[in-house]
């Protein structure tokens, strides 16, 4: 029987923690050379990528989702706990509950909403590309699930280790 921990399940572990950066980092990179690109072919050979905006257009909306993605891991979204720092420790548990509630749900149909929308614009074509513009409104289905998963994984390990709070966000980047 295989280690629990061998180099593939290793690899495998490691993809699914960083799949939001990897993405998000490729997508960034294909913004760069796009515009760039886009730059050059406009300026200097006077001949305009005309491809160009519509790959950094895409490329952007990936970044963007999956970027959100990863935020939600490193719980990174700003909060404002103007109202609930004042509230008593009972009641600061039970806004914290309806607050993971309302945002499971809003993952949730946008979840949906995205995956309707992305099959619904599979026979729409970008106007460069020609590709379908599903690769656009894909990420929404995909990363709203992610934002859901991932918001899962931050609830049970603030119950775990118990330290739920704003002097903890973010401490476990990178």
């Amino acid at each position: 029987m295989p280690s629990l921990d061998s180099p593939p399940q290793r690899q495998i572990r490691w993809w699914l923690e960083y799949f939001e950066e990897v993405v998000g980092g490729l997508a960034l990179l294909a913004i760069i050379f796009s515009v760039s690109w886009g730059v050059v072919t406009r300026y200097i050979t006077e001949q305009p990528a005309t491809w160009a905006s519509e790959v950094a257009n895409l490329s952007f909306a990936w970044l963007t989702f999956f970027g959100a993605s990863a935020c939600i891991k490193y719980r990174l979204h700003p909060s404002i706990d103007m109202l609930t720092a004042l509230a008593p420790a009972h009641l600061k548990r039970w806004i914290a509950g309806f607050n993971h509630v309302l945002l499971l749900s809003f993952f949730g149909f946008m979840t949906w909403f995205g995956i309707r929308f992305t099959v619904e614009s599979w026979d729409t074509p970008s106007a460069v590309l020609q590709i379908p513009q599903s690769f656009l409104y894909g990420p929404v289905a995909i990363c709203s699930c992610l934002m859901i998963v991932r918001h899962v994984q931050v609830i049970l390990r603030g119950v775990q280790q118990d330290h739920l709070n704003d002097e903890t966000r973010g401490s476990n980047v990178g």
